[in-house]
């Protein structure tokens, strides 16, 4: 026991080390390479397995991957500059630290753009409304992948319950896969809050700090993007989260059960 936690605290300090030294690529993405590509996925399923989270053995489907590719700028804090919560939410994303303990400040966007220099004072309305806008955008791309995802998802699931020859290494491998990509969207939900929250803390500052006309249109792009984020679950046809709408963390040993009839994965 003694040696096993010796271990698991190992492959912790790694895991954040490598989170730390991760490098960028363009538009703040993982730069492709092994470091990003090979080394932290390998060490965040190792942690992931410690807290007795569900990882598959499975590898990703061409539509799990772009999927995740897609939900990458919505799981992210928005401001490339915003460092700290940067390697939080790169902590959560590779799996490396516990997704609800790394959980990024939505309140770091709000500082770091009022601590940039612009020479206008529009600019940091005209910086928003255009962050807002991004995001807007990447919303529907990503539903519609994650529609595909959860399709495939319903038809290995029901595959599972008529292919005796499956081991119950396989078995479980599906099922921990079905989980992953269900919390993949729930974390992506999380974001889009998150970003929604951090806008509307820029915008109120902002209104303080240096009144302009365009925080009239950083005001309408803002309820536009709340309004998408209240059409998510439908967009994305899953089932509305008991609770209300988190981060989603499996608890120790927890392997998803069949959804009962009120918990369809689609929605037809």
């Amino acid at each position: 026991m003694f040696h096993a936690a010796v271990r698991s605290a190992a492959v912790a300090s790694l895991a954040l080390a490598l989170a730390a030294c991760a490098p960028q690529g363009d538009l703040g993405r993982p730069a492709p390479n092994v470091l990003n590509d090979d080394v932290m996925p390998w060490a965040g399923s190792h942690a992931a397995r410690w807290r007795e989270e569900p990882v598959s053995g499975y590898a990703f489907t061409d539509a799990e991957r772009e999927m995740r590719q897609l939900g990458y700028g919505l799981m992210m804090p928005t401001h490339a500059a915003d460092r700290v919560n940067q390697f939080w939410a790169e902590l959560r994303r590779t799996r490396i630290g516990d997704p609800v303990h790394y959980d990024p400040d939505p309140r770091g966007y709000c500082r770091t753009l009022a601590r940039e220099d612009y020479r206008s004072s529009k600019a940091r309305f005209i910086r928003m409304t255009d962050d807002m806008r991004a995001d807007r955008q990447r919303i529907r791309p990503f539903c519609d992948k994650a529609r595909e995802v959860l399709e495939a998802d319903r038809v290995r699931e029901g595959a599972l319950g008529y292919i005796p020859s499956l081991s119950q290494v396989e078995i479980r491998s599906a099922r921990d896969r079905i989980a992953e990509n269900r919390t993949i969207i729930a974390w992506v939900r999380h974001g889009l809050r998150q970003h929604s929250e951090a806008y509307r803390c820029a915008l109120n500052t902002q209104i303080v700090a240096t009144p302009e006309h365009e925080a009239v249109m950083a005001e309408r792009e803002l309820r536009g993007l709340e309004e998408d984020i209240r059409e998510f679950d439908r967009l994305c046809s899953v089932a509305t989260t008991r609770g209300g709408i988190g981060v989603e963390q499996a608890p120790p040993r927890y392997y998803p059960r069949s959804p009962a009839p009120d918990e369809a994965i689609i929605s037809k």
